[in-house]
């Protein structure tokens, strides 16, 4: 009988291929090892190698702190929706600042500026300084309606390295709510925003804390489209929006612009054009910033003596359209042009046809 320790020459041991034998591991873990050993050196020249290119080199260093930076905003403004301010008020609380008496001061002083604000009216310019020691905000007020046209000039006169928040805010429903609608660049430029919603609006300026701040702003504000009859003004609207017509029976959907008969009148945009004639708006033109005329305002020109235009014509804003008449139903008055705008219904014309907002200078 044989030994059942034994193994015969003609047996074969059975080892599944997912288990080892003690032989073979002994054999593969200083395989093992030295893949480690050289990984870690691998990693260890690689970053040594990148803590020397940032060291020398000024250009990567600055690439990868403008990246880091890059990465911060885009996680706090796109995603989270923080405004800079946002960020710093975040910053005052990881320091454990935000409750003390200086940060409440600070993080409370737009509220208590925005009790009296400076009322910016149709031009306001001024240059002011944020002293060091000062925890305070400035804001600056104006009422605005659809269709007029926001504009702005903002410097940073100094030449410290601080911050100076600044925004342009928009009043909520309620009266304490204030929605940020951009923040300002200090580029000294000339900025514009044509009001798509009636309201409150609010230039807010605040610096950091401890941060001197010189700074220039001018505002103004007026209509945002060309008046679209050549050589007429505010002062030639006869006839306003929302009048009652027929007898209370409908309402006034445009403006009234007298002129001469013959006067030409203009295309406020760039756009395409569409002719027609009809009972009540005589000889009309419709102007759109699209071929199809859909997804944007509509302009509408009726009562025309005649046309400059055909159907299907591509237009440049300012480029004549037709005549002024007294054509459809307005043959019993005076020659005039009656102009419309329609976007989601009609809206009003009148604040779009204010003169172009100027700046104020020094």
């Amino acid at each position: 009988m044989s030994d059942p320790s034994e193994t015969s020459d003609s047996e074969q041991t059975f080892v599944p291929d997912n288990v080892q034998t003690q032989h073979d591991t002994f054999d593969q873990a200083p395989k093992k090892s030295k893949i480690r050993i050289k990984r870690s050196w691998l990693l260890f020249f690689l970053l040594a190698l990148l803590i020397v290119l940032l060291t020398f080199r000024n250009d990567l260093r600055q690439g990868a702190v403008e990246s880091s930076e890059n990465a911060v905003r885009y996680v706090a403004f796109d995603i989270l929706g923080w405004s800079p301010r946002d960020i710093f008020v975040w910053r005052l609380r990881i320091a454990g600042l935000l409750d003390s008496p200086l940060g409440q001061r600070w993080t409370q002083a737009v509220d208590r500026a925005g009790e009296q604000p400076v009322q910016a009216g149709v031009q306001h310019r001024t240059t002011e300084t944020f002293g060091s020691d000062d925890v305070e905000a400035h804001v600056y007020q104006v009422s605005l309606v659809r269709g007029e046209k926001l504009i702005w000039q903002f410097s940073r006169l100094d030449t410290a390295d601080t911050r100076l928040y600044a925004s342009l805010e928009r009043r909520g429903k309620n009266d304490q709510d204030w929605s940020t609608v951009m923040e300002l660049d200090a580029d000294d430029a000339t900025n514009s925003q044509v009001v798509s919603k009636a309201g409150d609006y609010r230039f807010v300026l605040q610096p950091e804390l401890f941060a001197k701040a010189d700074y220039s702003l001018a505002i103004a504000s007026g209509g945002s489209l060309p008046f679209p009859v050549e050589g007429a003004a505010q002062r030639d609207i006869g006839s306003f929006f929302g009048v009652d017509r027929d007898g209370g029976a409908r309402k006034h959907h445009g403006v009234d612009i007298f002129a001469e008969r013959g006067t030409p009148v203009t295309a406020v945009i760039d756009g395409y054009v569409r002719t027609g004639t009809g009972a009540r708006g005589g000889e009309y033109v419709w102007l759109s910033g699209s071929m199809i005329g859909f997804g944007s305002a509509r302009y509408y020109y009726a009562h025309l003596d005649s046309f400059a235009v055909e159907s299907g014509d591509k237009v440049k804003k300012g480029e004549i359209l037709g005549y002024v008449g007294n054509t459809g139903n307005a043959k019993t008055t005076p020659p005039h042009l009656h102009f419309g705008i329609y976007s989601s219904g009609p809206v009003d014309p009148e604040p779009f046809l204010k003169p172009e907002p100027e700046l104020p200078v020094l």
